[in-house]
């Protein structure tokens, strides 16, 4: 059973942001922890191993019980990496020094420990940059398979709130009939009958298919990270028809757009 934690995830992620902002150097848990205990309101008693241990969690559709680093962890651990190679650049005269002349008045040892150096830190800044660009690529195709997500959920409200429209107009204009008989008359002349449609049933299935897809995507809208949500679209106008010449126009429930067969 996975283990509840006393201290949230969040605030414990703040708490290495907040340190590292007030303290240079590298990142100790145990130096952290003193800190947090101190100056983030609910971490009193905090201990080094709270920022540290790994988080076991359950997953509900598989039953599996997954080991994860927290996300202060890992934010230690990249502040820890970025921190090692800025000290490095910064200690090492080759890279740093106004004149190459500085360079060259060291010592013969110290100049071939300061190449040794050079070389492993351009090697370890191309690397980074290898996988920052990886990322990169990685966040720009998921951006935009979800904006195809997003049109495609655009055009199906669009199509559900304009069929759910025309069609409560149409079964409004029914009720007011005089009678039973020319309701389902006019029911007839459209190819409907009690026994093939439930009409209010109909209306209300379409309005929760129009909440259900809203939900998706406003879920979708979360992760777009480069475009805000497209425009919902108005409702169309009526146009010149009376609201009589559109019930005997008949009601298309194939989902097609107006004008298709």
């Amino acid at each position: 059973m996975a283990r509840t934690q006393k201290y949230t995830e969040e605030l414990l992620l703040e708490a290495v942001v907040k340190y590292a902002e007030a303290e240079s150097g590298k990142i100790k848990a145990t130096e952290l922890a003193a800190w947090a205990a101190v100056n983030i309101s609910g971490l009193e008693g905090v201990r080094d191993y709270h920022f540290m241990r790994p988080v076991r969690e359950r997953n509900l559709q598989t039953g599996v019980v997954m080991v994860r680093h927290k996300l202060c962890t890992v934010r230690m651990e990249e502040i820890n990496r970025a921190r090692s190679l800025t000290s490095q650049i910064s200690r090492n005269t080759l890279l740093k020094a106004s004149a190459i002349e500085d360079f060259m008045k060291q010592p013969g040892f110290v100049q071939r420990r300061q190449i040794a150096e050079t070389r492993e830190t351009v090697g370890r800044l191309a690397a980074k940059n290898e996988s920052l660009s990886r990322a990169n690529e990685a966040l720009r195709a998921e951006n935009k398979s979800f904006r195809k997500g997003m049109e495609q959920l655009t055009e199906d409200i669009r199509r559900l709130q304009d069929t759910q429209g025309r069609l409560t107009k149409q079964v409004t204009y029914l009720m007011k009939a005089s009678d039973e008989k020319s309701r389902k008359a006019a029911l007839a002349d459209m190819g409907l009958t009690d026994r093939n449609v439930d009409l209010d049933v109909y209306t209300r299935s379409l309005e929760q298919e129009i909440g259900s897809v809203m939900d998706l995507r406003k879920v979708l809208g979360k992760f777009l990270l480069e475009e805000a949500n497209p425009a919902m679209p108005g409702a169309e106008s009526d146009g010149s028809k009376t609201l009589a010449e559109e019930v005997l126009s008949g009601i298309d429930f194939s989902g097609g757009k107006d004008g298709e067969d």
